[in-house]
C-alpha cells in the first residue's frame, strides 16, 4: 500500500454536505420589494442599470444564466488581476451570523477569495489563491491560516422578503480547505478552499456589486473601517448613495460584537467616528452621518443616515498620496496633529497602485511640473501604468503619441519628472518610462 502523503489535511464541515433539493436564491426585482431591506434598493433603475434588489430566498429553480456581477467580476480579474476586487452588494450587506466576527485578516482574506471566485463566474470547485496575494506584511503563514479557519467556522447572514415577511438566510461560507502539515515561510504552498454552493450562488445571481480597490483595502486598519469602505465603494457613485440604517442593523453590518458599546454615544465615538475618520483618508469617496438625519424617540437613537459623495480632483490626489506613504504617522496626519517620526530604513511599498490611483499621481504631478515642463510636452504624456523594476525600484510609465515624442521627453525632461514624482510618493516611486502609442494597422 502506497505511503500516505503528510502534505495536506482536508478539513471538512461539523454536519454532511447535502445537495440543494429545497429552496434556492433568486434576484426579487426592485417593485416587489415590501419596504426597506439592507440593501436599500433603487426604484426604477434606467436602461442599462446595473441595481438590483437583494438575493433572497426563494422556490423558484436555479437561474442558468450568470448575473452581472459574475460577468464583472471575471472580466475585472482578467484585466487588472488583484488590483479590483469585485464583490457582491449581497454579500457587502451580509453580517456574521450569532453575534460573531471575522477577524481584520479574515475579512480582506475573503474578499480576496471571492474576488478569484469570480474570475471564473464562481463556478462551485477548488480554488487556489497565492498566499503572496493576502500575506501582506508579516512573513509567517499562522495567521494566513488561521484567517482561513476562522472563514471555515463562520456563517453569514443575508437579509431579504421570503414569502411576503422579511427573513434571513444563515449561510456556511467554506465547504472545505486544505492546510499543510508542514508550513514553510514561503509563498510556494498555495491556498486551496472551496465555497459552499449557497455562498456561490448569492454571487453568482447578483447584478449589484462593489468595486473594491485592492491597495486601498489592504491599508484599512480596523474591522469597522473595512465594512464601511465596502458600503462606501458600492453606493458612492450611485444617483441615490444615502443609506438609512437602524442602529441594531449598523451594529451588525460593522461587526460590532454583541454587547459592546450599548450607549449610543459610546458606540459613536468607538466605532462610527473612527471608521468614518479612516475610510475618509484612504477611499475616494467622502462618508458623513449628519446630525439632522439621526432620529431619535425622546432620548433614543433609533436610526441614522449614512451619506457618500465622490471626493474632488484634489482630494483624490490627496488620497492616492497617503496611500502610498508609509502607515507610520498616518493616524497623526488623519487628526491633523504634527508627528515627527525617524524615516524607516526600509519601506515596504505594497502592492501596485491601480489604474485610478496612476491617475491620480499624474494629476498631482503635473501640479508639480507647471513651469518646469513645458505645457504642450505635458499635454501629450497620458499615465499608462505603475511597473516594479531592478532593486525593488518602481516608475510611472507614460504613453506619447509619436515615438518621436517619447525620445524627446526623455532625453530632456527625464530627470525633471523623474524627481517630481519620487518626492511625491517619498521615493516609492524614483523612475519614469516613455512608450510610444502603438500606430494602428490600416
Amino acid at each position: 500500500m502506497p505511503k500516505a502523503r503528510r502534505t495536506k489535511d482536508l478539513h471538512t464541515p461539523e454536519a454532511p454536505r447535502t445537495e440543494s433539493s429545497g429552496p434556492s436564491m433568486l434576484i426579487v426585482e426592485p417593485g416587489s420589494l415590501d419596504g426597506k431591506t439592507i440593501i436599500d434598493a433603487i426604484p426604477e433603475p434606467g436602461p442599462g442599470s446595473a441595481q438590483s434588489a437583494l438575493a433572497v430566498l426563494g422556490e423558484a429553480s436555479v437561474p442558468t444564466e450568470v448575473g452581472l456581477t459574475a460577468r464583472v467580476a471575471s472580466a475585472t480579474f482578467e484585466r487588472d488581476g488583484y488590483k479590483h476586487l469585485i464583490k457582491a452588494a449581497e454579500a457587502v450587506y451580509s453580517y456574521p451570523a450569532n453575534g460573531a466576527r471575522l477577524s481584520l485578516p479574515a475579512q480582506k482574506m475573503l474578499n480576496f477569495m471571492i474576488h478569484l471566485a469570480g474570475s471564473q463566474n464562481f463556478a462551485n470547485r477548488l480554488y487556489r489563491l497565492p498566499k503572496r496575494v493576502v500575506r501582506g506584511n508579516h512573513k509567517g503563514n499562522e495567521r494566513i491560516f488561521d484567517a482561513l479557519k476562522e472563514i471555515f467556522d463562520s456563517s453569514l447572514v443575508v437579509i431579504g422578503p421570503f414569502r411576503g415577511r422579511r427573513s434571513r438566510a444563515e449561510l456556511r461560507i467554506l465547504s472545505s480547505y486544505v492546510r499543510p502539515e508542514e508550513e514553510d515561510d514561503t509563498d510556494a504552498a498555495d491556498i486551496h478552499f472551496q465555497f459552499t454552493d449557497a455562498f456561490l450562488e448569492i454571487q453568482r445571481t447578483s447584478q449589484l456589486w462593489a468595486k473594491l480597490s485592492g491597495p486601498a483595502m489592504v491599508k484599512v486598519t480596523s474591522t469597522y473601517a473595512l465594512k464601511l469602505y465596502e458600503i462606501g465603494m458600492q453606493r458612492y457613485q450611485m444617483d441615490y448613495p444615502s443609506l438609512e440604517l437602524d442602529i441594531d442593523t449598523l451594529r451588525k453590518l460593522l461587526n460590532v460584537p454583541d454587547g459592546a458599546y450599548k450607549d449610543f454615544g459610546i458606540l459613536r465615538t468607538r466605532t462610527i467616528d473612527r471608521a468614518i475618520a479612516e475610510v475618509n483618508h484612504l477611499a475616494p469617496f467622502r462618508v458623513s452621518m449628519p446630525e439632522d438625519k439621526i432620529k431619535r424617540r425622546g432620548r433614543k437613537i433609533e436610526a441614522v443616515t449614512l451619506d457618500f459623495a465622490a471626493k474632488d480632483e484634489e482630494e483624490v490626489v490627496e488620497t492616492f498620496l497617503e496611500r502610498e506613504r508609509h502607515s507610520a504617522g498616518r493616524r497623526a496626519r488623519r487628526s491633523g496633529t504634527v508627528e515627527r517620526l525617524a524615516i524607516p530604513a526600509t519601506i515596504e511599498p505594497g502592492p501596485l497602485p491601480d489604474a485610478d490611483d496612476v491617475n491620480a499621481l499624474w494629476a498631482a504631478a503635473l501640479h508639480a511640473l507647471k513651469g518646469k515642463v513645458p505645457a504642450p510636452l505635458l499635454n501629450e504624456l497620458t499615465p499608462l501604468r505603475v511597473e516594479d523594476v531592478a532593486h525593488g525600484v518602481r516608475r510611472l510609465v507614460l504613453q506619447t503619441r509619436t515615438a518621436a515624442t517619447a525620445d524627446a521627453a526623455g532625453m530632456n525632461h527625464w530627470p525633471t519628472i523623474k524627481s517630481a514624482l519620487s518626492s511625491l510618493t517619498m521615493g516609492l516611486i524614483a523612475d519614469v518610462a516613455f512608450e510610444a502609442a502603438a500606430r494602428r494597422g490600416k
